[in-house]
């Protein structure tokens, strides 16, 4: 793999787990941000977390010391949007179960928000949950509506005492009441890292998908023909997923930062 990191143009970095843990920034952060923007190498944030808008992303980043701007972020809404786009054109009404911050996405976008007679249903991360929503959504998927999940994970990392249910999981309870599959987008659907990387401007291949988790961050990177680099550090989900390999596994982005300097020396 020596000098395999100086083909890489742009860096797509997952969030908790990997640039930082519940509340706490991880020291190597900001030092590895530096080091990319130093190099000429673009980075930009991918989370597959749909309960909070860019808007927040950059306020939640500032305040833990990191001065992002809203294009600096891709998230599964980002790419709920492009996908509907690009494989539903017709659909501009949407129902969507999720939080409200992220309603002003869609409408940014060209679509409306509603409550009755949508063409499509938005399944995202609601972590303010209303059991009547979660009823209606299951009416219109079960009428047979195009219905998308904006990522699969069935949990949300937190470092508090609590499991922080996540979109994976309210797919699970819909398709089990109505009998119906949702098509499923976000990590480690490849169109999400295609997507980001055409936003821009690289091909996939010149691309380093880092993050903690085999089952989205290092699959999604592997499934696009990324780069892929797993953290495994404090904090970072250690599952295993039987046949997934990252290219490069590191305890933190300052290790990763040490192998990339010594390519771009050799």
């Amino acid at each position: 793999m020596a000098g395999e990191l100086k083909k890489i143009r742009q860096v797509f970095l997952d969030m908790d787990g990997t640039i930082y843990h519940g509340g706490r920034l991880y020291p190597t952060t900001i030092p590895f941000l530096n080091f990319l923007k130093n190099n000429g190498i673009g980075y930009r944030f991918l989370s597959n977390n749909s309960s909070f808008s860019t808007a927040e992303y950059v306020k939640k980043l500032e305040k833990l010391g990191i001065n992002a701007t809203e294009d600096e972020f891709y998230i599964s809404t980002d790419y709920a949007i492009d996908y509907l786009k690009a494989n539903h054109p017709s659909a501009r009404r949407l129902f969507v179960l999720g939080m409200k911050s992220i309603y002003g996405t869609f409408e940014k976008a060209g679509y409306e928000v509603v409550d009755d007679d949508p063409d499509a249903v938005i399944i995202a991360f609601d972590r303010e949950l209303v059991y009547e929503r979660l009823c209606r959504a299951a009416y219109f998927i079960k009428k047979g509506l195009p219905s998308f999940a904006t990522h699969p994970d069935v949990f949300c990392p937190t470092d508090q005492e609590t499991v922080l249910v996540d979109c994976g999981a309210f797919i699970a309870c819909l398709e089990t009441a109505t009998g119906c599959k949702l098509t499923v987008l976000g990590k480690p659907d490849p169109g999400f890292l295609r997507a980001a990387a055409a936003r821009c401007g690289v091909k996939p291949e010149e691309t380093l998908m880092a993050g903690d988790r085999l089952s989205t961050d290092i699959r999604l990177g592997i499934n696009a023909g990324a780069m892929t680099c797993r953290l495994v550090g404090p904090g970072a989900d250690l599952t295993d997923v039987p046949g997934v390999f990252p290219d490069y596994t590191v305890n933190d982005l300052g290790e990763l930062q040490q192998i990339w300097m010594k390519d771009l020396e050799a």
